[in-house]
C-alpha cells in the first residue's frame, strides 16, 4: 500500500474528504489542482549542461512550491522534489572534485608566483596572478565556503604583490622627482647667465618627466609644478621680447639687409648653433625614453628631429631602430 492509499483510507475512516471523493463532487472539466511544475524540466536542463547557479534558483523556487502546500499531500511534487535531490546529489559530488582540483591548482600557482618574486621576476607574478583569477572565476558560487577559503588565500597574495608593485613604484617616482629637480636647478643656472637656449630645451624635458609623475604623488606633483611655473613665466616672457624684437627689426631696417653682411652672417651662424643644440637635445632624450620603453615618446623626439636636420645621419638610424622596437 503507498502512501496515497493510506491517507485516503485514513481520512475516510475520519468522516473526512479524499482527493478522489472531492474530484467526484466537481464538475469533469475542472482540472486537477496539482499540475506538473515546469521547474522540474529547467532544472533537470541546467543541471545536464552543469548550470549549477541556474539550477539552484529553480530548485528553490519549487521548494516554495511544496511550502506553499503546507502539510497537504502532493504525491507528484514530493517525487519530483526526491528525484531532483538525487540528481542534484551526484551532480554536486562531482562538481566538489572539480572545484577540489581547482583549489588545488590554485594553491600551487601562487606559490609559483611568489618564488618568481623572490627572484625578482616582475612579470611572471602578474601572468600568473591574471590565470588565477580566471581560474577562481570559473568556480561555481554554489560552493560559498570553499570559495571563500581559496579567496582568502588569493587576497593574501595579491596584497603581496601590491606591495611590491607599489614599493617599486615609490622608487621609480621618487628617481622620477629627483632627476626633475637637477634639471631645473640646470635651468636656473641657465637663465641667470643668459643661456636661453638651453633653458628652454631642459624646460622642455621637466615638462615630459613632470607629465609622468602619477596620481598619488599631488604633494611632489605641486613642489615641482611651483617652480615650473615660475620658469615657463621667465622663458615665456623672453620669447615674447624676443619675437617682438625680430619684428621691429624686420620693419625698421629692410633697406639694410644687403650691407649687413656680417651681421646677418652672424645671426644665420647662431641660428644654425641653435638649431644643432635643439637636434642634439632631443635625439638625448629619445635615447632616455627609449631605455626606459615609451617608444611612441623617443619616435615623436627623433621624427622632431629629423624635421629640423633631415640629413642627421644618427637621427635616421635610431627612427629605423624605434620602428623595430614599436
Amino acid at each position: 500500500m503507498d502512501i496515497d492509499e493510506f491517507l485516503d483510507r485514513e481520512l475516510s475512516d475520519l468522516g473526512l474528504q479524499t482527493d478522489k471523493t472531492e474530484k467526484l463532487e466537481t464538475e469533469p472539466w475542472i482540472k486537477e489542482e496539482f499540475e506538473p511544475s515546469p521547474l522540474v524540466e529547467n532544472i533537470k536542463t541546467n543541471l545536464s549542461k552543469g548550470n549549477l547557479e541556474q539550477a539552484e534558483q529553480s530548485y528553490v523556487q519549487l521548494w516554495h512550491v511544496l511550502m506553499e502546500q503546507k502539510l497537504r499531500w502532493n504525491k507528484e511534487l514530493y517525487e519530483q522534489l526526491s528525484f531532483l535531490n538525487r540528481q542534484f546529489s551526484s551532480t554536486l559530488n562531482y562538481a566538489y572534485n572539480e572545484v577540489k582540483k581547482k583549489a588545488d591548482h590554485i594553491y600551487e600557482l601562487i606559490n609559483r608566483a611568489r618564488a618568481s618574486l623572490r627572484e625578482g621576476k616582475k612579470e611572471m607574478p602578474f601572468k600568473l596572478y591574471s590565470e588565477i583569477e580566471e581560474i577562481n572565476n570559473s568556480i561555481p558560487n554554489v560552493f560559498f565556503e570553499e570559495k571563500k577559503i581559496i579567496q582568502e588565500q588569493i587576497m593574501n597574495f595579491y596584497n603581496e604583490l601590491r606591495n611590491i608593485t607599489d614599493n617599486e613604484l615609490v622608487k621609480r617616482i621618487y628617481a622620477l622627482v629627483q632627476e626633475t629637480n637637477q634639471i631645473i636647478g640646470k635651468i636656473t643656472l641657465s637663465i641667470r647667465s643668459n643661456d636661453m637656449i638651453n633653458a628652454i630645451v631642459n624646460y622642455n624635458k621637466c615638462i615630459e618627466l613632470y607629465s609622468q609623475i602619477p596620481e598619488g604623488f599631488l604633494r611632489r606633483k605641486n613642489s615641482i609644478g611651483m617652480q615650473l611655473l615660475d620658469i615657463y613665466k621667465s622663458l615665456s616672457i623672453y620669447t615674447e621680447m624676443s619675437n617682438l624684437q625680430k619684428q621691429l627689426n624686420q620693419t625698421s631696417q629692410p633697406l639694410q639687409f644687403q650691407q649687413r653682411t656680417p651681421s646677418t652672417s652672424f645671426a644665420q651662424t647662431s641660428n644654425v648653433s641653435s638649431k644643432s643644440m635643439l637636434v642634439s637635445a632631443k635625439k638625448e632624450r629619445a635615447k632616455r625614453n627609449i631605455e626606459k620603453g615609451f617608444y611612441n615618446e623617443a619616435s615623436k623626439d627623433i621624427q622632431e628631429a629629423l624635421q629640423l636636420e633631415p640629413n642627421d645621419a644618427e637621427a635616421k638610424v635610431m627612427h629605423a631602430k624605434i620602428k623595430t622596437l614599436q
